[in-house]
């Protein structure tokens, strides 16, 4: 079984970039933009809540070449050989990826996050249970609103 190392990454000055512009790229984008606005979003189509958002965005098939200069790199379209191909394509040059929905194919995970000042909690199911870490976010989010 894939075990996954918690760690915490600075990522203020690094380039991500969401590859798929929809409901999936959407989701990951509303926790990662938490800690950097440095995002961009390559898509043939990209939804409007995702551009309401205001990143760079990129109108075009996926290419090899595209990731050059990123430090993570989300995979989020809906075409399991398109993402199997960017992480692929991605080792050959040393970046990590989250393939979403895929823990099999991910070097990363994102945890369910509850961030409040300084302060964050993450909660990990090690990617088998993604339901089961937003209840315990929650759940953990309505002790400490109280604090």
């Amino acid at each position: 079984m894939k075990m996954f190392l918690p760690i915490n990454v600075r990522i203020d000055d690094k380039k991500i970039l969401f590859i798929g512009g929809g409901k999936l790229a959407t989701h990951k984008i509303v926790t990662v933009e938490k800690y950097t606005s440095n995002i961009t979003i390559l898509a043939p189509e990209i939804h409007d809540e995702v551009k309401e958002k205001g990143f760079t965005e990129l109108y075009k098939e996926y290419e090899k070449s595209d990731l050059k200069g990123f430090f993570l790199v989300y995979a989020c379209t809906n075409n399991l050989e398109v993402n199997r191909r960017i992480k692929a394509d991605a080792e050959t040059y040393g970046i990590l990826v989250n393939v979403v929905d895929n823990r099999e194919l991910s070097d990363f995970i994102s945890p369910a996050v509850f961030k409040q000042d300084e302060m964050t909690v993450a909660i990990s199911s090690n990617g088998q249970n993604a339901k089961k870490s937003v209840e315990w976010r929650d759940k953990i989010k309505a002790i400490l609103q109280n604090i």
